[in-house]
């Protein structure tokens, strides 16, 4: 987890042609690039949009004005489907187990939305 409130862990996904980098607490906050800064990048450059879409929810995500707030805390290398320009690889983040309080803290999202 990033060492402070205003760092967001991101995960990266390297290819030989594209990179993808993943906001590990933020799901579906997912952008590529060519390389690790472009992906980077362009992570920043969706913030914005990502804000919008969970405008209401409570969830108190603000976008990063730079890649600064990027800590990159894992690096997997990708593979034929990252080069042809979609996410492949799982990160072991992935499999942990989910907390009950994360679980009730995700009900307590959903019921917002409705």
């Amino acid at each position: 987890m990033a060492q402070d409130s205003n760092q967001i862990d991101v995960s990266l996904e390297v290819g030989k042609k594209k990179t993808f980098a993943t906001a590990l607490d933020w799901p579906g906050w997912c952008r590529r690039g060519r390389d690790e800064a472009a992906a980077l990048q362009a992570l920043v450059d969706y913030g914005p949009r990502y804000s919008q879409a969970l405008k209401g929810t409570g969830l108190g995500f603000r976008a990063p004005p730079d890649v600064s707030k990027f800590v990159v805390v894992e690096q997997l290398v990708g593979n034929a489907t990252t080069d042809f320009g979609a996410p492949d690889r799982a990160f072991p983040e992935d499999d942990a187990p989910v907390e009950p309080v994360e679980l009730d803290h995700a009900w307590e999202i959903e019921d917002r939305m409705e």
